[in-house]
Parts: C-alpha cells; sequence; structure tokens
C-alpha cells in the first residue's frame, strides 16, 4: 500500500501525501524470558512475543499476495514497484533485534527498521554499539528512538524535545558513521511539535504510535502512522493488519482515540498509579 493521493497543506502540514502500513513491534523472546531484552515489568512485557508466535506473525504476512515487506526507504525508492507496502518496525534497541529478530526477517529476505533508545546502548538486555554495526551492514535500517525514553515526550518543552532527538541522532551517526535519519516516537504520544523538533533534528522518516495509514509530511519529515503489535496479537489479526483490513483498522483507531483521550483526562495521576502498579523500572508505551 504505497499510493500516491493528493496533498493538502494544513497550518504547514502536508497530509494525505502517501498510504502505508506499518507494524510497530518490540522485542522477541523465549517464553518466560520477558526480562533478557528490553526494558524490565509488566507493561514492557505486554509487547515482547515469543520467538515462536513472532515466526508464525511473519509466516502468516509471508502468505499474503499483494504484501510486499519493505523498509520506508525502499517504498519511496520503488513507488511502482507491484506490491502493497509494509513495513516492520522494533522499538527500544533490546538484545533481541540482534539476537533473533533480525534473523528470523532475513530467513524471509526482509529488512526491519530498528529503532534504538540511545541511553541503554550496551545496557543489560540492549544492543551494543558492534551489534547495531551489525545490523546496519546487514541492509537494516538503524534510527533513535530518542535518548532517554520520555514517559510523556509530547509534554516536554520544545528545547527538551529538540535535544531528545539530536542528542540520540549524533550518538547514532557517530556509531554508525553516517547520518541517521530515522526515528520513533517513545510511548502513544504524538503532537505537531514532536514532529517539528525531530524535523529540525535532522529526521526524515518519523514513526508514531498512531494506527493510521494515510502519511503526512512536516517540514520535510514523512510522519508513519503504526499499528501495534502485543503478546496478545494473534498471527490472524497481524495479516489482516498488513493485508489493509478496513474493519480492523477502524476497531485499532477507535481503541486509540479513547485511550489517548482517557490519558489526557488521567494525565500525571494515571502516571503516578501505573509506577505504583508496574513499578518505577518499566516503560509506558
Amino acid at each position: 500500500m504505497m499510493k500516491e493521493i493528493c496533498r493538502i497543506s494544513i497550518n504547514g502540514t502536508e497530509r494525505g501525501d502517501r498510504l502505508m502500513i506499518s507494524l510497530a513491534y518490540h522485542d522477541v523472546v523465549a517464553v518466560g524470558k520477558e526480562d533478557s531484552s528490553g526494558f524490565l515489568g509488566r507493561e514492557a512485557g505486554a509487547y515482547k512475543l515469543s520467538k515462536e508466535q513472532f515466526q508464525m506473525h511473519l509466516e502468516q504476512i509471508s502468505q499474503l499476495d499483494r504484501v510486499k515487506v519493505r523498509t520506508v526507504v525502499e517504498a519511496l525508492q520503488k513507488p511502482s514497484e507491484a506490491g502493497d507496502t509494509v513495513t516492520l518496525t522494533f522499538d527500544d534497541g533490546g538484545i533481541s533485534a540482534y539476537s533473533i529478530i533480525a534473523d528470523l526477517l532475513e530467513a524471509k529476505g526482509w529488512k526491519g527498521h530498528f529503532l534504538i533508545t540511545t541511553a541503554q546502548i550496551g545496557a543489560n538486555g540492549f544492543v551494543s554499539k558492534e551489534q547495531i554495526r551489525s545490523l546496519d551492514a546487514r541492509g537494516h535500517i538503524i534510527g533513535t528512538h530518542s535518548c532517554t525514553h520520555p514517559s510523556r515526550f509530547n509534554e516536554c518543552s520544545w528545547e527538551q524535545q529538540v535535544h531528545e532527538w539530536k542528542v540520540s541522532v549524533q550518538t547514532l551517526s557517530d556509531v554508525l558513521g553516517k547520518k541517521v535519519t530515522t526515528a520513533s516516537i517513545p510511548g502513544d504520544t504524538y503532537n505537531l511539535q514532536l514532529a517539528e523538533a525531530a524535523a529540525h533534528a535532522g529526521i526524515q522518516y518519523l514513526f508514531t504510535s498512531e494506527p493510521k495509514v494515510v502519511t503526512s509530511r512536516v517540514n520535510g519529515c514523512l510522519i508513519v502512522g503504526r499499528y501495534l503489535m502485543k503478546k496478545t496479537t494473534s498471527p490472524e489479526t497481524a495479516a489482516a493488519i498488513a493485508a489493509g483490513d478496513p474493519a480492523l483498522r477502524l476497531r485499532c483507531a477507535i481503541q486509540w482515540k479513547l485511550r489517548k483521550a482517557a490519558m489526557a483526562m488521567a494525565g500525571n495521576r494515571l502516571l503516578d498509579m501505573r509506577k505504583k502498579v508496574v513499578g518505577n523500572n518499566s516503560v509506558r508505551y
């Protein structure tokens, strides 16, 4: 799904740029080994698939006739190539990106987007600089997931947002010896200022967690929505979303809007309550 549609400029944002389906994963772990990769805590664990489950996701997606798994860069370079584009992204930078996920993608002939929380590079359960370079050399896209994974990134000041993007981009660019231009936003927060800050930091492709297929551009930066894959997401559901099932897309959009409204109403009180329940070492998605 990479069709051109008309563009309309609204408050400096070009909407209706392209259609693209993107699936957002996090870690893939052995059963009972949720803390072996990525952030700790019950909430982070909800986004960690078992290796067997993830393999079934990939197998179901590979059986879709019209779907072609590509990176966002490949899709933009070859927009007329047959098949609807689906991009696969992996947030946080857990060690499973290197130890499990990349191998399974390559077995299908696919490449992924690995978005790294740069303050965690080399930490226990996270990829090292050498592993990041290896993933890049194998053809995967390396991008930033911010420096520190702020819980409410959209509420940070402009200066904080620019700092998170610029420092994380520079860190990864230094690791790879080339400019990093891809990013994903931590958590489920998104607003125009976050995109403007990303563009200011030189980011050209920005993945959000908003379930939508119509992309937009903010100051030249392509904004791509994503559908979150959780431990409870069945392989059939993942494949149906990848295939563009309209009923599932609508259900995801409604759930997103309800959650966003609830978070806006609860604000910091909900965050404090969640910390008491799941612990301070968890990360909100």
